[in-house]
């Protein structure tokens, strides 16, 4: 009865031995800076990218939607509600939003680059009516960096208008202290 027992620990012991290695050698190589940028490369085409304008559109409209209810809320002077609103709008942002316009790429890509570009503006917008300047500022830090040399790129700031970039910057600025 001991030896079985010893054969079965043996023959588990040297499957798992096996396995490890077997599974070790299907190990993705390189470090994990070089596999982000492989899986950011996969996501510049075919599917990924549709399924990437898909979600763009979808949080613009979203942002769309939250920043009509929050003037209609501001209209009416609904102090209660605008209050719990911020607070859902701050929880979509940091769920949501701030990792879907988290990547490089598509601030560049000349498919999406003008939906990031509309996000992150109406990100500040959203920021903007809540009274955060702090955080308008950093959006428009970041929209610099990321679109710098592109001021003349047409954005859609305010809903509805095309401006130009810089021009839209400049609107924004003035609007985070006027709000």
């Amino acid at each position: 009865m001991r030896m079985r027992m010893g054969l079965f620990v043996a023959a588990s012991l040297g499957l798992s031995v096996a396995l490890a290695g077997c599974a070790s050698n299907d190990a993705p190589r390189g470090t994990e800076a070089e596999q982000q940028e492989a899986l950011e490369e996969t996501s510049l085409n075919g599917e990924a990218l549709s399924q990437r304008r898909t979600d763009l559109v979808r949080a613009w409209r979203d942002l769309v939607r939250l920043d009509v209810t929050m003037q209609a809320l501001s209209d009416r002077n609904d102090s209660r509600s605008i209050v719990l609103l911020d607070n859902f709008i701050a929880e979509y942002m940091a769920k949501h939003l701030d990792p879907l316009l988290k990547p490089e790429w598509q601030s560049s890509h000349p498919e999406v680059m003008a939906l990031d570009a509309n996000l992150r503006f109406m990100k500040a917008q959203l920021l903007s009516n809540m009274r955060y300047p702090r955080k308008v500022q950093e959006s428009i830090d970041d929209i610099e960096n990321r679109f710098e040399g592109r001021e003349s790129m047409l954005v859609e700031y305010p809903v509805g208008e095309q401006r130009s970039l810089g021009e839209a910057l400049d609107m924004l600025r003035d609007q985070k202290w006027n709000s």
